[in-house]
């Protein structure tokens, strides 16, 4: 019973350890795609925020029709009301993740609490 404990301790200890070394290149990697996408999404926001001042601009100054300038600024508004919410859930997923990661490692902080008062239980006896 205790070596069995002692091999599930050895591994669960290798796992803590070379778990983080795995996974940051993961991590770096999908932290990069996030920000790039999100760096995208943003920056075709603000483009999409210049197109409607600009619609604006060119409708106060007389050179596009009510009608057309409504159709426009519909279009583009729709556009941007789009890529707000895209933004946002790529936002939230990326908070759902966070929370997981520090769902899991509760759950492995415990287990190693759990392993070591097994591992002292075990030495308390043989004493």
């Amino acid at each position: 019973m205790l070596s069995a404990a002692m091999v599930t301790l050895t591994l669960l200890v290798a796992t803590l350890i070379l778990y983080p070394l795995m996974k940051k290149g993961k991590d770096v990697e999908r932290e990069n795609s996030f920000k790039d996408k999100l760096d995208q999404l943003l920056l075709q926001k603000e483009s999409s925020y210049l197109g409607l001042k600009e619609l604006e601009f060119d409708y106060r100054i007389g050179k596009l029709s009510q009608q057309d300038y409504e159709r426009l600024r519909s279009k583009l508004e729709r556009t941007a009301l789009s890529l707000l919410k895209e933004i946002d859930r790529l936002e939230q997923e990326k908070g759902r993740e966070k929370e997981i990661e520090r769902e899991i490692d509760q759950e492995i902080e415990k287990e190693v609490l759990r392993m070591r008062r097994m591992k002292n239980l075990g030495k308390g006896r043989k004493n």
